[in-house]
């Protein structure tokens, strides 16, 4: 009976190895755009917004107020069910920041409340932010309903995680990249629960003055801006076809049937 015991063992384990050695798991790479974002301005009414801006926001202005952003990315509908994802790399296009601000951190930390975006549009340079809008995030409000009220953040600057996923260094115009095993984390858990995926918000050195740093946003593409992106990295393990399955069954039937004979 050991003996037998061995040789199924052994030819299911034979099988396997076969299958899973010659079907190795698929890598792929997809880049997301950011679904929505949206920018935050310091304010003690609420009153300011800018849902549909070019423009993401992070750190202090001059005047000594802060600015924040959040953006989220459809990660479940993009990932197939049961994929291992292996990195994730998110990645913004800086366009401008305060001269003589030197090198500052800006960081991305997981959103812990939902929040949506409206239609607000700021002017120009969009530093000053616009009136709030239904559906707008604010500094008070995860979602505004246009007349001063609307769904209160839980902490006024918005809900998010007390330490950063990911943090990079900024000084000069261009791209950057922010990836940690953090980040990939916050990816992870947004394939697996998407109940739980309202991104990330985007904190610059809010420690002083002149801060601030301009990303573009995902509005920004039809005026020449680089949309935010999300890279992911993932492997799917295919499931053993017909004759994998025919062939464990061809080792466990003479198994079974010495069995009943004993029986």
């Amino acid at each position: 009976m050991r003996k037998a015991h061995f040789w199924f063992v052994e030819g299911v384990a034979l099988t396997a190895a076969m299958w899973f050695g010659g079907h190795a798991a698929n890598a792929d790479l997809i880049t997301l755009q950011a679904s929505r974002d949206a920018a935050m301005y310091q304010s003690n009414d609420g009153s300011l917004a800018n849902g549909a801006g070019r423009y993401l926001f992070a750190g202090k202005t001059n005047q000594n107020l802060a600015r924040r952003s959040v953006l989220q990315f459809d990660v479940a509908s993009a990932v197939p069910a049961g994929a291992q994802i292996t990195a994730a790399r998110l990645t913004l296009n800086l366009s401008q920041v305060n001269a003589g601000s030197g090198a500052r951190d800006v960081s991305l930390a997981l959103a812990l409340s939902p929040w949506t975006t409206g239609a607000s549009n700021p002017a120009d340079t969009e530093a000053s932010g616009a009136l709030a809008l239904a559906g707008d995030c604010t500094w008070l409000h995860s979602s505004a309903d246009g007349a001063g009220g609307g769904t209160l953040w839980e902490t006024a600057g918005g809900d998010f995680a007390a330490f950063a996923s990911a943090t990079v260094s900024t000084q000069a115009l261009g791209l950057y990249t922010w990836s940690s095993l953090g980040l990939l984390n916050d990816v992870r858990l947004f394939a697996q629960d998407p109940s739980r995926n309202h991104g990330w918000f985007l904190l610059g050195d809010e420690s002083t003055a002149g801060t601030a740093r301009r990303f573009d946003s995902a509005d920004s593409a039809l005026e020449g801006g680089i949309v935010p992106t999300l890279e992911i990295e993932y492997s799917v393990i295919p499931a053993p076809g017909p004759v994998v399955l025919l062939a464990i069954a061809a080792l466990i039937t003479p198994l079974r049937s010495r069995r009943a004979r004993r029986a």
